[in-house]
């Protein structure tokens, strides 16, 4: 049996939709656990969840499904996104599994709500994690829909974050040329690319919606400033979406300075009022064996629980694409 599970991370449901979701054969599963006061619905939709328009259709209404019982492995796994995306991406500072999958390696602590490569100018479109070996306390996956995020903002925080927030931060010069390279597709050769390329890829990857700049420093390092949206539209429905980086974590790269683009700085204050206000609205997903995760990351951010157990009884793995095939 091919089984989905997806979860809307809203308000409660009126009965109203309740009823429209028993209509459409929808049936509660316990896939999904959370440990917020918050109700949580979980839907399984059965025939053909392998198939794409099945599954870009729960994304286009949830932001996330969960797969489970669906015998994936790591092979399974990186096929599903080649089918999913047009173009696969990576994080130069994570290890690869395969050409198409990397290890998820962050350390044993808390990760805050963020979308994936959020910093860089070219954050995926989707990002899909699978579990191997799921930890047995802990390492639970957090999913926060930046649909409710953004509806749910006062009207302060909701004007100050309708402008582009900025984005500075030191890059060694090996994670820069290895972005460079994953960027342009290459495999090989990262240390080939120049100062001079960078700025060229910059000039082209500008548009309305970002901006960004590299200072040279002295090491062959660059300070990075990049300039995006902290309220974007997702990919399937054009909606906005509260999805950013300003609450997420720092591992493998120093830690960003935040601005806001009219210079203001991004108070303390801030971010604890967009914390208490995300986790409102956040659901954990608890992992089983071969379960697989699909985000739209440009819609629903995502984090992290504290891992409870030692790394090595945890196996995690992502794959992150540009561009959803039709």
């Amino acid at each position: 049996m091919n089984t989905l599970s997806s979860q809307t991370a809203s308000s409660p449901k009126s009965e109203s939709q309740s009823e429209s979701e028993s209509q459409s054969q929808l049936q509660p599963q316990s896939a999904i656990d959370t440990a917020h006061e918050n109700p949580i619905l979980t839907d399984s939709i059965e025939n053909g969840l392998q198939h794409r328009a099945d599954i870009l259709t729960a994304l286009q209404t949830q932001g996330w499904l969960l797969l489970r019982d669906e015998g994936y492995n790591v092979d399974s796994f990186s096929s599903l996104m080649n089918d999913l995306c047009q173009t696969l991406t990576y994080d130069p500072a994570r290890e690869n599994i395969n050409k198409e999958a990397q290890k998820v390696d962050a350390g044993t602590h808390p990760v805050g709500l963020h979308i994936e490569n959020g910093n860089t100018p070219m954050p995926p479109d989707v990002i899909a994690f699978f579990s191997e070996l799921s930890a047995s306390k802990g390492s639970q996956t957090t999913v926060c829909d930046g649909h409710a995020v953004y509806e749910a903002l006062p009207a302060d925080l909701k004007q100050l974050f309708s402008q582009p927030i900025r984005i500075s931060r030191y890059l060694p010069k090996a994670i820069w040329q290895t972005y460079m390279a994953t960027a342009m597709g290459q495999t090989e050769g990262s240390n080939n690319f120049s100062l001079d390329d960078l700025k060229s890829f910059i000039d082209k990857t500008k548009s309305d919606l970002l901006t960004h700049a590299v200072e040279p420093q002295s090491d062959g390092g660059v300070r990075y400033v990049l300039q995006v949206p902290a309220i974007r539209s997702d990919n399937l429905s054009g909606l906005p979406a509260f999805a950013n980086t300003l609450l997420g974590p720092s591992f493998n790269y120093e830690k960003p300075e935040f601005t806001l683009a009219n210079g203001e700085p991004v108070t303390a204050d801030m971010i604890e009022r967009l914390t208490q206000l995300c986790e409102a609205y956040t659901q954990d997903v608890t992992w089983q064996d071969g379960d697989v995760l699909v985000i739209d990351n440009k819609r629903i951010m995502h984090g992290r629980r504290e891992i409870l157990v030692p790394l090595n009884e945890r196996k995690l793995y992502i794959a992150m694409g540009l561009g959803l095939r039709a």
